[in-house]
């Protein structure tokens, strides 16, 4: 385990090197599971807020089915709401490539938005997943058997550097960064 500030970050993360390849992986973590992805209530808020803009890379079917409601709770929790089990999220579309690419993704970079601003931290991360334990952070991993990653990655926090500044800044990733060296 390695503590940097007041993250806890377990062995499992600081000894993986992974960098998500898409292109092999197809975005089955977009599709894979019994329970959309679980946001907070402001991640929620955010997604219903940017509904409305992202009609044009969804089919009318994902349409209507999240005109009845994005979110859904469950066990307490808030998630995306899901279509069925093991299916495309219902936020996703389907590349030419037949890719499963996320809408909210594909509208910050359209945008030229800050990717937190529009997509969820728990699909942003996957397959890092972030819990809040007190005054503390931990970092955890699960990289099930559909990931690929790409030929000689560099260590997984690393890979996903930019976006864990923007939830631990700039000084804590250089002490990562250090602490790798």
């Amino acid at each position: 385990m390695q503590i940097i500030d007041n993250v806890i970050i377990s062995d499992e993360v600081w000894n993986t090197r992974f960098a998500c390849d898409l292109s092999q992986c197809r975005g089955k973590c977009c599709q894979i599971g019994d329970l959309g992805a679980p946001i907070s209530d402001e991640e929620a808020q955010t997604i219903k807020a940017t509904f409305p803009k992202l009609t044009g890379y969804l089919k009318p079917s994902q349409i209507n089915f999240l005109q009845a409601g994005v979110v859904e709770v469950y066990k307490g929790s808030l998630h995306i709401r899901e279509v069925a089990e093991n299916t495309p999220c219902p936020l996703a579309f389907i590349s030419p490539e037949n890719v499963i690419l996320c809408s909210l993704h594909a509208y910050a970079l359209d945008e030229k938005k800050p990717l937190l601003d529009c997509k969820p931290l728990w699909c942003s991360l996957f397959p890092l997943m972030l819990k809040k334990s007190g005054e503390s952070w931990m970092i955890n991993l699960h990289i099930p058997d559909f990931c690929r990653s790409q030929p000689n990655p560099p260590p997984i926090l690393l890979s996903f550097g930019e976006l864990l500044t923007t939830f631990f800044g700039n000084q804590w990733l250089e002490k990562v960064k250090s602490a790798y060296q």
